[in-house]
């Protein structure tokens, strides 16, 4: 019964090993590549510059400073406030900026 147990035991922990190695920061290293959808228009935290056409703002400072700190490349994703979480959800892009998150935004993410 010991061994049954023990058995059912490493079971469980390969198990949840095996769906750590598919989160979604091993994804972000494997690929090379974090995906940030941001609304672009939130003066000064994120803002799309009409002249360059680039996104410009404390936020993008941020997620450009991390993603150059794990060694990925950044892709902004266009977004709307609408649909920033569903987004995440839908696998559109690892994490957005815009937004403030109240808990059950944060918990609808991770389920």
């Amino acid at each position: 019964m010991k061994f049954f147990r023990f058995a059912l035991f490493l079971i469980i922990l390969l198990m949840s090993n095996l769906s750590f190695a598919e989160s979604r920061l091993h994804k972000i290293l494997k690929n090379g590549e974090i995906r940030v959808g941001t609304t672009g228009d939130w003066n000064p935290m994120t803002i799309k510059d009409p002249t360059t056409n680039k996104y410009i703002g404390f936020e993008i400072e941020i997620v450009t400073q991390l993603a150059s700190d794990m060694g990925v490349t950044l892709t902004i994703v266009p977004t709307e406030w609408k649909t920033l979480v569903n987004g995440i959800i839908a696998d559109k892009y690892d994490i957005s900026t815009s937004a403030s998150l109240s808990a059950k935004r944060a918990l609808s993410i991770l389920n």
